[in-house]
């Protein structure tokens, strides 16, 4: 008899291994079922070159992560896809087990017919990435493609980018676009085999990685909304370390003009705070790069110079079937300056064209994008956990190491996070206010005795937040407490 695939279970439970086993043999008898232990796994792995590996841990295990992290580096089976059957796990460890490289989960108790799904799903992802790898080595050899990172060099990137993003908006799938600048935080140069292997290992098979330059890169994520790619742009970030910060923008791809997206992203990275932060593409976006004297030549300037005047001077306004404009033709920022010529022509304002956008009151343009919003409140809650917590518990022990008497309490929640300080009657009173949608607002106190010696409050925007700016505030609110305790 021969085998189509072999699929390869790791477990150390002998009885679970022979459940497994068992099933897939009556399910999948076509197969080759290979059993190993942790023990022997890695080593036998690299000999029978599995099309699929079913990974067993009792409870949440961190033996069976350190595997899968092995397995993951382990050139034989790093892009095997490995299924993952925890018996009792909590959310926390599934998390880490994706961040690990797990490609699908097995719900326990193990049902027959989800073992068998999941199997061959799995070896159809094996077979399709096994045919992006010839394809990739055939579009290498042609020289469109880098061979070590499978990158689309530079003469090709635009290229294959407009091409995707078609079909993207064809098949009405979900997409965004993200560029990426990577700056030296030191000064130094940058490990650049490093960044690269920092961005193929942070994105998914079916995205696509294009050079700019050798320092900018853009990230075509496909099926992705924009908390996919806040995700995908942590993993960057962590694996390149604190030495090496990033600019980037993102695109979430609608209706917009490939030379519209292209350019937007380049206007906007320019106005990225070079902390490592995400710089979100918003409707506003588009109409301040065309607000440029300088981009005049893009697709809706060239649109508004020949916008016919009688738009302003009729009050009824009708569209008919030859001015209209095809959909796939017609940027985001297009469809907005069109809808806010229409608007003012009905109230018999004749000043837009003179004008053109800088006649649009900001307050008349101003909304908040949904989408930004969950970014926003994602990318908080992150920041909480990561930075603020860890921020405030380390000043907070930090103060009462040098004052033994203070009384310290540190309270994080997602929308109000406090920190208070009190020694004979001085206190401080640090409130961190979160609105869940854009703004942070900073609220400190410091009163003696029931009166108040100093107050201060102020907003700052939540994608600006970052660990320097959190401890720049803390340090100086909690140096001038100090002086105040000192006095006493």
């Amino acid at each position: 008899m021969s085998y189509n695939n072999t699929v390869a279970i790791i477990s150390n439970n002998d009885f679970t291994l022979n459940e497994i086993k068992n099933m897939l043999v009556l399910l999948r008898d076509i197969d080759k079922i290979e059993c190993f232990d942790y023990y022997d796994a890695d080593e036998y792995i690299k000999k029978i070159n599995p099309n699929v590996i079913i990974l067993h841990s009792t409870e949440s295990d961190k033996n069976c992560l350190r595997l899968l992290k092995k397995l993951r580096s382990n050139e034989k089976s790093k892009n095997v896809p490995i299924i993952l059957y925890p018996e009792f796990s909590n959310a926390d460890y599934i998390v880490e087990a994706f961040d690990c490289g797990v490609s699908d989960i097995l719900t326990s108790p193990l049902k027959d017919y989800e073992l068998v799904i999941r199997v061959i799903w799995a070896i159809q992802k094996n077979e399709a990435a096994q045919i992006m790898e010839t394809k990739d080595s055939f579009l290498a050899k042609l020289g469109i493609i880098d061979s070590k990172t499978g990158f689309y060099k530079e003469d090709f990137s635009l290229k294959y980018l407009e091409s995707v993003i078609s079909k993207a908006k064809t098949n009405k799938q979900k997409s965004c676009l993200a560029l990426i600048k990577i700056l030296s935080a030191t000064g130094m140069d940058y490990d650049r085999d490093l960044l690269k292997d920092a961005l193929k290992s942070s994105v998914r098979i079916n995205d696509t990685i294009a050079m700019k330059d050798e320092n900018t890169y853009y990230l075509f994520l496909s099926k992705a909304k924009l908390n996919g790619v806040y995700s995908v742009y942590e993993r960057i970030t962590s694996k390149l370390g604190p030495m090496t910060s990033i600019s980037a923008s993102v695109v979430e791809i609608q209706d917009e003009i490939f030379d519209d997206i292209i350019n937007v992203l380049e206007y906007s990275i320019n106005n990225a705070p070079k902390n490592g932060e995400l710089e979100v593409v918003s409707k506003q976006d588009f109409l301040n790069m065309y607000n440029k004297e300088e981009k005049e030549e893009l697709g809706i300037s060239k649109i508004l110079k020949e916008e016919p005047k009688e738009l302003l001077e009729d009050e009824q306004i009708e569209e008919s079937s030859e001015e209209k404009i095809e959909e796939d033709k017609i940027s985001l920022g297009i469809q907005i300056m069109k809808e806010k010529v229409k608007e003012i022509g009905k109230k018999g304002e004749k000043l837009l064209l003179k004008h053109k956008p800088k006649a649009l009151k900001e307050a008349e343009i101003k909304e908040v994008d949904e989408r930004n919003a969950t970014l926003y409140k994602q990318a908080y809650a992150k920041k909480l956990r990561l930075i603020v917590e860890p921020l405030l518990e380390k000043y907070a022990a930090k103060t009462q190491s040098e004052f033994p008497a203070l009384d310290a309490n540190v309270n994080v929640t997602p929308t109000i996070t406090v920190m208070n300080f009190d020694k004979d009657d001085v206190k401080l009173d640090f409130e961190l206010v979160y609105d869940e949608v854009k703004t942070l607002k900073f609220n400190i106190k410091i009163t003696a005795l029931n009166t108040e010696l100093e107050e201060d409050s102020f907003e700052l925007d939540v994608m600006d937040f970052n660990h320097q700016a959190l401890e720049v505030i803390l340090k100086t609110a909690i140096d001038e407490y100090k002086n105040y305790l000192l006095e006493n």
